[in-house]
C-alpha cells in the first residue's frame, strides 16, 4: 500500500514509473453503480483537496490560516470534519494476546 501519499502524488509516481496514461487518467471509483465516481460522490476534485491536505496536514495550518490562503471556508470545515470522523480507519485494530497456558 501507498500510505500517506495523496492521490496526485500517486498519479505523479505512476507517471514516473511509466504506467500507461489510460490507467492513470481513469477516474477513481468504487464501482457502486454505472457512472459512479469518487469525486462526484465526495463533491470535490482530488487535485483541490490534495492542495488543502498539504497545507492542512503537512504544514499544520489552522482553518483561519487556510482561508487566508484562499481556500473556501466551507470546504476547509467540511474536509477537517471528514478527517476527524474517519480517523478511526487509520488505526490498526487491537489484537488480543492469549497466554500460552490458556491456548487449546
Amino acid at each position: 500500500p501507498l500510505g500517506d501519499l495523496y492521490k496526485t502524488q500517486v498519479w505523479g509516481l505512476a507517471k514516473e514509473l511509466g504506467i500507461p496514461e489510460n490507467i492513470i487518467s481513469k477516474k477513481p471509483t468504487a464501482d457502486l453503480w454505472e457512472g459512479q465516481t469518487d469525486e462526484a460522490e465526495l463533491g470535490f476534485l482530488y487535485q483541490d483537496v490534495d492542495k488543502l491536505f498539504f497545507e492542512m496536514i503537512d504544514n499544520a495550518l489552522t482553518n483561519n490560516e487556510l482561508v487566508k490562503l484562499g481556500f473556501d471556508k466551507d470546504f476547509v470545515v467540511n474536509i477537517r470534519n471528514r478527517i476527524r470522523s474517519n480517523e478511526f480507519k487509520r488505526r490498526l485494530p487491537l489484537i488480543a494476546i492469549i497466554p500460552r497456558e490458556l491456548r487449546a
